[in-house]
């Protein structure tokens, strides 16, 4: 029996952050789609459906912030990572919590993310969004 493989949407406007995170995912056992910015990873929610989303803490036409509630408003319900670019900064995670963040993690922490990703979708097997026509 063929199992389905997870999706994971990767949101982040540096390409060598994108190559890597698609490759180790991809080599992991998961399928990747890459967005460059919130505008795009918005017009991809909505036309897939994917297990986990991973968003850099700044976009070039938003924060993770916006972007998440952008999420939330059309119905995600699937986990959320945010990528920073040092190790965690953020005192106050009770805000991006709220908007559905499950982890903040340092995205060149390349190795340390595959495993938030493989443990959270090997736990969360009903993660995946459907959105429905705006």
């Amino acid at each position: 029996m063929k199992t389905t493989r997870k999706k994971v949407l990767i949101a982040d406007c540096h390409e060598e952050v994108l190559i890597v995170l698609e490759r180790m995912l991809e080599d992991a056992g998961f399928d990747t789609t890459t967005a460059w910015t919130a505008k795009d990873a918005l017009q991809l929610v909505d036309s897939q459906s994917f297990d986990l989303v991973l968003v850099n803490e700044y976009l070039p036409d938003a924060e993770c912030e916006d972007l998440l509630k952008a999420l939330r408003k059309r119905g995600a319900q699937m986990p959320l990572i945010v990528m920073q670019p040092s190790a965690p900064e953020i005192t106050d995670f009770t805000v991006l919590q709220a908007l559905g963040a499950r982890d903040i993690v340092c995205k060149y922490a390349y190795g340390q993310i595959v495993e938030i990703v493989s443990e959270c979708l090997a736990f969360d097997q009903k993660a995946s969004l459907v959105v429905g026509a705006h």
